[in-house]
């Protein structure tokens, strides 16, 4: 885009603007500190109003306190016809390929398929009443322990390493994309109905691409819709924490890719997190004194304490002085007026 159509002036937010030299200036230095990354480099376009907008990969720390859920199922359509039972995806066909979420009405189904080649239906019962499973009415089956181990095994390997091992199972790179391409993982953990709930690792970053137009709210449903979560987007919000220690929530009229352009690309400067609603701030005059000793915080403390009784004791005298001065107009008030006569 021709630099000299920019406008002179250029609206970031309510009653904060950048000259046009200003944001050419910042977003030079975003990119030139990515320069090995280029697809995560902003670009900047012009709206039908001539404001600037810019578009990105934005970088968001996980830092909830309480479980997130992930979806059952993605959100397409389950097909009706009957599933092919020579094709690799049909819960009819190969047992060891990976199946895609949406595709079965029973939610154990998913389970059942990875988990029927390990098990054993009960033969020739015994006379009497067939038992069945408390939680689902199927029958009783016999597990495998050393191979219900390697199937928990396989829920907690990380994803780098079951596709290393896919990959040994004979499937070619694109078909591995096709399967996978309708669900990210955090941090490598997939949908599992038996853990679906859990809290990501604190500190653990992930990106998600948006614009500048983009309020907080938007950008939380951006980040929760691409993970398939099923939280309400009211539960979060978004918080600057800066490398002084400052802790600052994002109203719903920020706009955080203009935040992460004011402060520059490094996260040793300043990270977003992605926190619980009601996560306590911290204000800058606090956060000055966070990384200081325990002897010196102490001192502080102690000045502090010094400070606030000097003014308990002015606030009680300045009252004090005003009570007696009440008192005794009070006083002359309610006296009896005495007339004399010569």
């Amino acid at each position: 885009m021709n630099e000299t159509a920019l406008l002179p002036v250029i609206q970031i937010r309510a009653g904060r603007t950048l000259s046009r030299a200003e944001f050419l200036s910042l977003l030079n230095t975003y990119n030139c500190f990515l320069k090995d990354q280029t697809q995560l480099h902003l670009t900047y376009t012009q709206g039908e109003d001539r404001q600037v907008i810019v578009e990105g990969f934005l970088n968001i720390s996980w830092g909830v306190r309480r479980p997130i859920r992930l979806k059952i199922q993605d959100e397409k359509p389950i097909p009706q016809n009957s599933p092919d039972p020579t094709s690799p995806l049909s819960p009819l066909g190969s047992k060891s390929s990976i199946s895609r979420w949406g595709e079965y009405v029973d939610l154990h189904q998913i389970d059942e398929i990875s988990e029927t080649a390990h098990e054993t239906v009960m033969k020739d019962p015994m006379p009497g009443p067939v038992p069945y499973e408390s939680a689902t009415l199927r029958p009783t089956r016999h597990k495998n322990q050393q191979l219900e181990m390697e199937s928990n095994l396989f829920r907690c390997m990380s994803d780098a390493s079951l596709v290393k091992r896919r990959r040994r199972k004979g499937k070619s790179a694109a078909q591995r994309e096709t399967e996978r391409q309708h669900r990210f993982s955090i941090n490598g953990h997939f949908y599992n109905y038996k853990t679906s709930i859990f809290t990501p690792s604190f500190g653990t970053s992930t990106k998600v691409r948006i614009s500048s137009r983009m309020t907080t709210n938007q950008v939380i449903e951006q980040l929760l819709n691409k993970f398939k979560i099923e939280n309400d987007p009211e539960e979060f919000a978004l918080y600057c924490i800066h490398q002084s220690g400052e802790k600052r929530k994002l109203s719903n009229k920020d706009l955080p890719l203009w935040e992460r352009v004011l402060y520059g690309p490094s996260d040793d400067i300043m990270k977003i997190f992605l926190m619980d609603m009601h996560e306590e701030e911290v204000s800058d005059d606090v956060a000055q004194y966070l990384n200081l000793e325990r002897s010196i915080l102490e001192q502080v403390l102690l000045q502090l304490r010094e400070e606030e009784n000097r003014e308990i004791e002015s606030v009680i005298i300045k009252y004090q002085h005003q009570h007696r001065l009440l008192s005794q107009v009070l006083n002359s008030k309610m006296s009896p007026h005495i007339e004399t006569t010569v």
